[in-house]
């Protein structure tokens, strides 16, 4: 497992250091924003309620790598189950869905190789941090996730997602802001 982690660190090592680099240099906010030449939100949850119909209850924009990404969680009508779909804040394209589950989901226990505990131990090594929230999830394409909203030492939020079969970091993305809450 060791070395499945040490093969991460330098592909997340550059995100590391242009996090850190924007961490530092921080002069963003949401006036910023403003001036992206980005779709408007309504286009891109249009586009993510045509692809799970349901209730939208929490919106954020992130940023994945050089793309400004909106993620919405949708109650779904046809299973009242919650999914995250992705939409490319420059395009109003979905590029991922993923749906939450427990941690005693079957499909998710079976495909798990690592605990909830190491994943999170991967996730602060890479970034250093508190984390504030955490989720299980299942990807369309049949992964497992565990991904960890982590409150940054440098004052950002970052989402970070592991694999739970591999333990290595799927991705690390810097949320700009979250509008809604998570169903309870």
């Amino acid at each position: 497992m060791t070395s499945m982690f040490l093969k991460t660190i330098p592909a997340v090592l550059a995100l590391s250091i242009s996090s850190t680099a924007f961490a530092e240099n921080d002069n963003y906010d949401l006036d910023d924003i403003r001036s992206w030449d980005i779709v408007k939100i309504e286009t891109c949850l249009d586009a993510a309620l045509d692809t799970i119909p349901g209730h939208a209850r929490k919106v954020e924009m992130k940023m994945e790598g050089d793309d400004p990404v909106y993620e919405f969680d949708i109650e779904a009508k046809a299973d009242g189950k919650t999914y995250n779909v992705e939409c490319n804040a420059e395009e109003g394209f979905i590029g991922e869905i993923e749906r939450e589950v427990d941690a005693n989901d079957p499909v998710f226990k079976k495909l798990a190789k690592i605990s909830q505990a190491e994943a999170k131990e991967f996730a602060l090594a890479i970034h250093p941090g508190k984390v504030v929230a955490s989720e299980y999830e299942i990807g369309f394409d049949g992964d497992a996730t565990y991904e960890f909203d982590i409150q940054s030492i440098h004052g950002y939020e970052v989402k970070v997602d592991v694999d739970a079969a591999t333990g290595e970091i799927e991705e690390a993305n810097i949320e700009l802001y979250e509008i809604g809450m998570e169903k309870e």
